[in-house]
């Protein structure tokens, strides 16, 4: 009786309550145009997908977020998914992400949220090994926008998205009359105010689905394309990497404002000039007076103080990428590598050409000695006994390289025969001597130095450097605040008795013996002591770190940087010795420069004797010539 009750009860009741669920089903199911501007809503994003990251990567992550949305917006973003997998199927791998906190962003991002809010709270981690990548995220906008609202919701977008430092964003959202209008912005704004400007970049045609205008790259601002505008940047001193020479002969730098850019030269200072061209930035160029160094976390001085202030947008000038400190700043990619190595004096026995004084030595000089006084005892006797004429004289003649005349000859055949002798020892004497000078030439004669760095500590070498080093004891070190060329000058001028050491590139070095080749004794130690790979810095995390990488990666690629170095560093020798620690150099007209120079000038002084005899024999004056040169004859 009771279920009859209920039965009647409710089928009065079931035909209203079906109509009320019937109304309010079709009030949340779309409507024909709400399902057409969905299609071209997806149709542009699979459109912008296909053409501008299919191309570069293989992978595409899919992220949604929807808040406080209706079932209808909901409906509308789950078909705006589907569409796009399902024209992306055949292109491109798509990965659904639920945007968790544990899971981390990819190369390539494509975000469906309803609004800005939406994207604001999507979660971001990074760790340390990708906050040096580069991400592109493209922010697709399912709510419908007005055209007042549009460029509102695009920037507001695009400030969350550089919040986290990422820059590479573009933003793709749907007016009311179903028109997609894809938008970008543009680094500064107008007279280089820093922020930036949002604008629209294209839209689709309502009939086709195309785009109506011709769009080189869907992220405009990755060409990092500055507008002219000033970029400051702090420069180390460090040649042949960036050499300065103010005019005047002033010092080099160190200044409140920017210095001058007529004295600059160097292998880093050309790759600044081509990437301001590049990017379009002028350059506000500084040079602190302090070393640049990384001594800690938040302990930075010189180039890296500048930045970690952010007074400059980068840092140049031979700084090195391969400390394990350096991870504070952004790094660009290595342009060129030298090896460190460390700088010692060379020592030589008598000198460069000490042994042109001393060129044989021992049982060498012993026999020659003997000789000459068995020439002088022989001689002396033989003059005694056989009435020779002028014998020392003759002697002395043939020692020095001088013919004897005709009627000074000896007449008998033994006098001839111990002339003979004699001048043919004189002759291989000669030889031989030639021959040490000629090595003297070619062979540097130095004492031994040590091979490696346990040779320069079992040897007590004090190491003067800018700073404290985990490779060298503390109690071997001393610490020189200056510049490489003071530490240099230290090594050079130190004491008899002193032995020191410094830390240098080996193309520094090279640059410091090139411009004092004539009195420089430095050289370096065989082992180098690690790889020496010079970098752009950047702020952490900057907007130019991914330009400057990919303007670089195009300079390597096309050999440009590489003939800029071979150009700075062609004087660089490296010495890769043998066992005995002497390489043969090549012989060149530099090495007899010397020896030329001094027949050039006995030439054109035979010359000139030559002249005036001639002239001394004819014309007006003849007599007063003659006398004149024989008065001089006489008197020498």
């Amino acid at each position: 009786m009771r279920l009859t009750i209920l039965w009647m009860v409710s089928a009065s009741f079931l035909p209203g309550i079906q109509i009320r669920g019937q109304k309010r089903l079709l009030a949340e199911l779309p409507s024909a145009q709400d399902e057409l501007n969905t299609r071209r809503l997806a149709s542009a994003t699979s459109f912008l997908t296909r053409n501008y990251i299919a191309s570069r990567m293989n992978t595409l992550v899919i992220r949604q977020s929807c808040l406080s949305c209706s079932s209808k917006l909901i409906h509308r973003q789950h078909r705006l998914v589907d569409e796009v997998l399902w024209g992306l199927a055949p292109y491109i791998t798509v990965l659904l992400q639920r945007g968790t906190p544990e899971e981390t962003s990819w190369d390539y991002t494509l975000f469906v949220v309803n609004d800005h809010l939406a994207f604001k709270q999507q979660p971001f981690t990074f760790s340390d090994e990708m906050l040096e990548r580069e991400f592109f995220f493209m922010v697709v906008v399912t709510e419908l926008q007005t055209n007042k609202s549009i460029l509102e919701t695009a920037g507001l977008v695009i400030v969350s998205n550089l919040h986290h430092r990422l820059i590479n964003v573009v933003v793709v959202a749907q007016l009311e009359d179903g028109q997609v209008d894809t938008y970008a912005y543009t680094l500064f704004k107008k007279n280089c105010t820093p922020g930036v400007t949002i604008r629209r970049i294209n839209y689709f045609d309502l009939a086709t689905g195309k785009p109506k205008e011709a769009m080189p790259d869907l992220y405009p601002v990755r060409y990092g394309h500055l507008g002219d505008c000033a970029i400051n940047v702090s420069a180390n001193i460090l040649p042949p990497h960036l050499i300065y020479k103010p005019h005047g002969g002033g010092g080099g730098g160190g200044g409140v404002g920017p210095v001058p850019v007529q004295g600059l030269s160097g292998i880093d200072w050309e790759l600044l000039q081509l990437l301001a061209r590049a990017l379009r930035f002028r350059i506000n160029l500084y040079v602190p007076s302090d070393t640049s160094q990384i001594f800690g976390e938040g302990n930075v001085s010189g180039c890296f103080a500048q930045l970690a202030d952010e007074s400059a947008q980068l840092a140049i000038g031979g700084l090195s990428g391969s400390d394990k400190r350096r991870w504070q700043f952004s790094k660009s990619t290595v342009y060129h590598q030298s090896h460190f190595v460390m700088v010692v004096r060379r020592d030589r026995y008598l000198g460069r050409f000490g042994p042109l004084l001393l060129p044989f030595r021992g049982k060498v000089w012993t026999c020659i000695v003997a000789l000459l006084l068995l020439a002088l005892v022989s001689t002396g006797c033989l003059r005694s006994r056989l009435g020779l004429s002028h014998p020392l004289e003759n002697l002395l003649l043939v020692s020095m390289g001088n013919p004897i005349p005709i009627q000074r000859l000896p007449g008998t055949g033994f006098l001839r025969y111990l002339l003979a002798s004699w001048l043919l020892l004189t002759l291989v004497l000669r030889c031989a001597y030639q021959a040490r000078l000629f090595d003297v030439l070619r062979l540097p004669h130095h004492r031994p130095l040590p091979e490696d760095l346990a040779g320069l500590i079992r040897d007590n070498y004090t190491l003067v450097s800018n700073g404290y080093h985990d490779f060298y004891p503390l109690n071997q070190t001393r610490h020189l605040g200056e510049s490489f060329a003071a530490r240099f000058e230290k090594v050079q001028h130190a004491g008899p008795g002193e032995r020191f050491t410094t830390i240098s590139l080996i193309s520094s070095l090279a640059y410091w013996n090139h411009r004092r080749r004539n009195t420089s004794q430095l050289t370096f130690v065989r082992e180098p002591i690690y790889l020496y790979q010079v970098v752009i810095y950047f702020p952490r995390r900057s907007f130019l770190k991914p330009a400057v990488d990919r303007k670089i990666k195009q300079l390597l690629s096309a050999g440009v940087i590489a003939q800029i170095a071979r150009r700075y560093l062609r004087y660089v020798e490296l010495v890769d010795a043998d066992n005995d620690g002497i390489v043969l150099r090549r012989i060149t007209w530099k090495i007899m420069a010397g020896a030329y120079r001094l027949h050039y000038l006995a030439l054109a002084l035979a010359g000139l004797v030559f002249v005036l005899e001639w002239l001394s024999g004819r014309g007006i004056g003849a007599g007063r010539l003659r006398r004149w040169m024989e008065w001089v004859q006489g008197r020498t």
